[in-house]
């Protein structure tokens, strides 16, 4: 099992090596590699597929063009890659979400009247909420957030979120608490916004 894990570790990182000298082909198996993964983290992290090919293209591309600096991690995961393409991935996200972002206290507000207005469990009150959700993770450090996503929304173990970031399970159980407290802290912020 070992010796497996080492051999995909040596393999992923000769290719790596390859696609930092330009080798589009080395490159295009690292995508293939990595692309239905990111997909469906950056999906659940934005929770738009379209917007999450668009920054899944994106990251790919800031790699290749940043592979000639990459340094392996060490230890070396069985996935080397890993750590840095989901830090890159997160960035993306997060960046964009940033960008997309609503006035925290209009998005309150709103989510308050679609919350008197509204059913539970409608389309509208689904949207409130997940605005709301959006503007607390934007509060969060890339790191803490993509920990809080790959364990709730992926339903990632500990030890599987560390091995793809490359950081310890306690690491990574630190982060999803941090994180936790960092959101209800946010929804607390902000549903006080939406009673002034």
């Amino acid at each position: 099992m070992e010796e497996r894990r080492n051999r995909e570790a040596g393999d992923e990182l000769a290719l790596a090596r390859r696609a930092a000298t330009g080798d589009q082909r080395a490159f295009a198996q690292i995508v293939t590699l990595y692309e239905r993964r990111l997909l469906v983290y950056l999906t659940q992290m934005l929770n738009d597929a379209e917007t999450a090919r668009d920054m899944a293209q994106e990251t790919f591309i800031a790699a290749f063009q940043a592979l000639p600096r990459w340094q392996p991690p060490d230890p070396l995961p069985v996935h080397p890659l890993s750590p840095w393409l989901y830090r890159i991935a997160t960035n993306r996200a997060l960046s964009h979400l940033r960008a997309q972002q609503h006035d925290a206290g209009d998005v309150a507000v709103r989510w308050r009247q679609d919350q008197a207005q509204a059913h539970e469990g409608t389309l509208e009150d689904r949207t409130a909420a997940r605005d709301l959700l959006e503007t607390a993770l934007r509060q969060l450090s890339e790191e803490d957030a993509a920990c809080l996503v790959l364990h709730y929304v992926a339903g990632e173990r500990y030890h599987e979120i560390g091995s793809r970031l490359g950081i310890s399970s306690d690491a990574v159980r630190k982060r999803v608490g941090r994180a936790l407290t960092a959101l209800r802290a946010a929804y607390h912020a902000l549903d006080v916004e939406a009673k002034v």
